[in-house]
């Protein structure tokens, strides 16, 4: 997304992730590496060429990530992975100096998250939204009920890739700014049904908190019936749907206020 919306920008601090849940067995990471031909395992660690972006600069003097912009941070690892915890810390150094920006990062490992927080932490940073990610209802049952306790001021749950139904109305509450959901990719994904598509977004609208469906994944159930959606229409196809909930300008949820010059916007 970032390559065509002006408003993100992608930084990978490290590379590599163990796989710990039924969401991670295919994992893009892993298909990526193998396109690619890494001579490295993707389940190895290792810290990137990017990893001091957020503080680089041009020629100019100006930063090479401009202000005011979203920053997809580790996605092509996790941010609380184990492996990692020796350059978290740094990283925690540049996203507070970076106060300019706004760094968002996903995990499947919300139970170490308060192990990976600075000692400055206190009630969250403003500029780090969290997305705590479950893909069927004994991942939701066991890490929301720990999401909710921490302190963290921007949550998101990201249920994707949704591989069951779920049911979320026991942890929609008024911290949740957003819940995101998208079906799996890739030539073995499991398949996302439309009708668990709708009924959690049921569950949002009777809640109130925003919800958007990012993406129906490579195999489509829609009213009994089994589509294969070409990697490039997936996000597409998913907007097309018009389903999202108190979702504002920029697919942002209206709970939060970014602001952006509509020339940072292009299809």
């Amino acid at each position: 997304m970032s390559e065509h919306w002006q408003i993100y920008a992608d930084w990978n601090p490290w590379h590599g992730c163990t796989k710990i849940s039924p969401g991670c067995k295919y994992c893009y990471v892993y298909r990526q590496d193998e396109m690619y031909g890494s001579e490295l395992s993707s389940s190895e660690c290792r810290k990137t060429g990017n990893f001091y972006l957020p503080i680089k600069k041009k020629r100019d003097k100006s930063w090479k990530i401009e202000s005011g912009k979203i920053v997809f941070t580790c996605f092509t690892s996790d941010f609380l992975l184990k492996d990692a915890d020796q350059w978290r810390p740094e990283c925690w150094e540049m996203i507070k100096r970076r106060s300019d920006l706004w760094f968002f990062f996903f995990t499947k490992r919300i139970d170490r998250f308060m192990e990976c927080i600075p000692d400055d932490w206190d009630d969250g940073y403003n500029n780090v939204i969290v997305g705590c990610t479950v893909e069927n209802q004994e991942m939701a049952d066991y890490r929301l009920p720990i999401f909710l306790s921490l302190p963290i001021k921007h949550k998101t749950i990201i249920v994707s890739p949704i591989i069951t139904a779920v049911n979320l109305t026991s942890y929609l509450n008024e911290t949740i700014e957003e819940v995101s959901v998208g079906g799996e990719s890739g030539v073995n994904a499991r398949p996302c049904n439309y009708d668990w598509i709708l009924d959690i977004r049921n569950q949002c609208v009777e809640k109130e908190v925003p919800f958007r469906f990012h993406q129906t994944g490579a195999h489509f159930i829609k009213d009994g019936k089994m589509y294969r959606v070409q990697r490039c229409y997936q996000l597409s196809q998913a907007h097309k749907a018009n389903i999202d909930y108190k979702i504002g300008s920029y697919l942002v949820p209206e709970k939060i206020k970014f602001e952006w010059k509509d020339s940072d916007y292009h299809d």
